[in-house]
């Protein structure tokens, strides 16, 4: 007996994903991983990559069966992730240069950069640090990828442990930490499925069924045939805020509302193209204003280790005659939740927390102009010369949702102090956005919407509101 397992699985990222061919793009930090035809696409190696790292923390002898070993090789045969075009439908082999150009979708994904974002650490003071920028190119929001996953039945005896198995394997995609590329806990690199389907091939038919395999192996599921879930991560909070007046996030290239009738705009809010899809049909939104995951990190990370502090008893009259490079590192036990960027591969480690990008809700009629002076540090007085114009968003409403890998290994003091943070949060102390200092990043809780906390990160007053 042998019969082949087919699974078809669409994919769309709901988050920029930035999988790297480990190239650098002229002018930017790296470069996408493209096919022959100059599309981007999700190798099978970080597919597989993924997706055994998950399946090795549930079960290590069932992922090294499954996905092969130096002893033996892998059950799964993993395609690519292929992208679709407007149409829905996966671009695979070599296509005609000139039919690629003309779809309206590729027209932007065949340019060097299709998107990227600014990115900086933040130091101590809650600042840019230096020598600590880069850009990241990256693939918009939206996209879809369709891949196929084979493996064989050779044994009847053993089908109903492999097809118990590979039930756990598959809904491995539902887990939150199923995401490709880099900065995953940061809001990059998610997907979610939207078309799955699986079929059994009886090879012993002959020719019939040989060739029922190829056609559909190309098909293009559009439901899920069956229902996917994982909980290996917990919702820590789901947070909903609204700015108490003008604000601004991030630094963007694309007015939100209309331009000055003289002038052009210095400062604009960040916003992102996405692709959006009607009836399996995509189109480019150019205008989606978005909170990076990566910025909303920073911003906690920053109370987070002042919390911490505090709960531990580590205050500033203690580092009196400390040097300036222990003043700037945050405490080592931070390192937990928010991750290690180390030297040395053995040093390194990922975060527990993982911070979801947030979508700004706000319309075009919705935003100001304000014009500003600048000032001379030295006098005090006006710059000649130097008027420049910002556009502000009024009173926008987002959501900062945090998730935690599910473990143990949180103890009571960063427990204590991620719960502060929370706090502060809810409470309008902390300011979410660009120009705190001018006042246009103010948050409070929006009551309209419901707030979640974990009862494990609630504070009393918390546990009231919600």
């Amino acid at each position: 007996m042998t019969k082949v397992h087919l699974t078809r699985l669409v994919l769309e990222t709901t988050s920029p994903m930035v999988i790297s061919s480990g190239e650098r793009e002229t002018g930017f930090d790296n470069a996408l991983a493209r096919d022959a035809n100059g599309l981007p696409y999700i190798p099978a190696t970080a597919i597989a990559g993924v997706w055994r790292s998950l399946a090795t923390q549930l079960d290590a002898a069932m992922a090294e069966r499954w996905f092969g070993s130096l002893q033996q090789r892998s059950l799964l045969r993993l395609q690519p992730g292929f992208l679709h075009n407007s149409a829905n439908k996966p671009v695979m082999g070599l296509q005609d240069p000139v039919a690629l150009r003309a779809e309206p979708l590729f027209t932007r994904l065949l340019q060097p950069s299709p998107h990227h974002r600014d990115r900086v650490a933040i130091n101590d003071r809650g600042v840019a640090k230096d020598t600590a920028k880069f850009e990241q190119i990256m693939l918009p929001a939206g996209l879809r990828f369709s891949t196929s996953i084979q493996w064989t039945l050779t044994d009847a005896a053993d089908s109903e442990a492999l097809l118990a198995q590979w039930d756990q394997l598959l809904q491995l995609w539902a887990d939150r930490r199923m995401a490709f590329g880099a900065s995953t806990r940061n809001g990059l690199g998610q997907i979610k499925l939207v078309g799955l389907q699986e079929q059994l091939f009886d090879l012993a038919q002959g020719p019939s069924a040989a060739k029922a395999l190829q056609l559909a192996a190309r098909a293009v599921p559009t439901t899920l045939s069956k229902t996917l879930a994982a909980a290996s991560t917990a919702l820590v909070a789901d947070i909903p805020l609204q700015a108490l007046d003008n604000w601004r996030c991030g630094s963007g290239s694309v007015l939100l509302g209309k331009a000055p009738k003289s002038g052009s705009v210095a400062l604009i809010s960040y916003s992102e193209p996405r692709v959006e899809w009607q009836q399996h049909q995509a189109r480019w939104q150019t205008k989606s204003p978005v909170l990076c995951g990566s910025s909303i990190k920073g911003i906690l990370a920053h109370r987070l280790a002042f919390h911490y502090r505090r709960h531990a008893g580590i205050f500033a009259e203690q580092m009196a005659e400390e040097s300036h490079a222990s003043w700037q590192k945050r405490p080592d036990a931070l390192d937990t939740l928010l991750g290690l960027v180390g030297e040395n591969h053995e040093d390194a480690r990922a975060g527990l927390l993982y911070v979801d990008d947030s979508s700004i809700d706000v319309k075009a009629e919705d935003t100001v102009l304000r014009t500003h002076n600048t000032i001379d540090r030295f006098t005090g007085g006006v710059m000649q010369g130097a008027l420049f114009t910002e556009e502000l968003l009024y009173r926008p409403k987002f959501c900062v949702r945090l998730w935690l890998r599910k473990t143990d290994s949180l103890d009571a003091t960063l427990k204590a102090a991620l719960a502060d943070t929370l706090r502060d949060l809810t409470e309008g102390l902390l300011p979410m956005g660009a120009g705190s200092g001018r006042g246009s990043s103010l948050v409070a809780l929006d009551s309209s919407r419901e707030l979640f906390i974990h009862p494990e990160f609630q504070t009393a007053q918390q546990e009231k509101i919600a």
